[in-house]
């Protein structure tokens, strides 16, 4: 992969997708709109290294920090939340940061990310593995496009520091 790579992060179960599901139904509007585009939505789980009371709902995501933070390099967790992008919908084109030939510090976690995929300019389309964990070159243009009828969910961790950065 050149601008998106898998690390080594334990797979994340889906036992919690439904709770996410009713929790963004019920709660839309404890969601914050990203970028000002009405059909991507997030929620902040850890800010500034403290979890939300809402965190404890999701024992699976739970369960997965404590794994990730005792085995491997993640250590302090500086920021995570639940990013929800609705069916057949997109991100349009953009960059996230300047620099484009180093990966970004965030870790994105596929929940439910089947039929859909991540695109970057002059290069292919990546497919997320459900479970699994991803590095991106977020100076590089994207966009990413959900083809499916159900929500593409991810988790978009952000550690102190991410020795799975570095370029490879």
């Amino acid at each position: 992969m050149t601008n998106c790579k898998q690390i080594p992060l334990p797979k994340i179960g889906k036992e919690d997708l439904q709770k996410i599901i009713s929790f963004f139904s019920m709660g839309n509007h404890l969601f914050n709109e990203r970028y000002g585009h009405h059909a991507w939505k997030s929620f902040d789980i850890i800010t500034n290294g403290t979890p939300s009371p809402m965190i404890r709902h999701f024992p699976s995501i739970v369960k997965w920090l404590t794994t990730c933070t005792k085995h491997t390099a993640v250590r302090d967790i500086e920021h995570l939340y639940l990013s929800i992008l609705m069916p057949r919908n997109q991100i349009p084109w953009h960059v996230d940061q300047t620099q484009t030939d180093i990966y970004a510090n965030s870790i994105i976690t596929s929940i439910s990310t089947a039929n859909s995929f991540i695109e970057f300019e002059n290069d292919k389309k990546y497919h997320y593995r459900e479970g699994y964990s991803y590095l991106i070159k977020s100076g590089v243009k994207h966009r990413i496009m959900n083809l499916s009828d159900e929500y593409r969910i991810t988790l978009c961790l952000t550690p102190k520091e991410n020795p799975y950065a570095e370029v490879d």
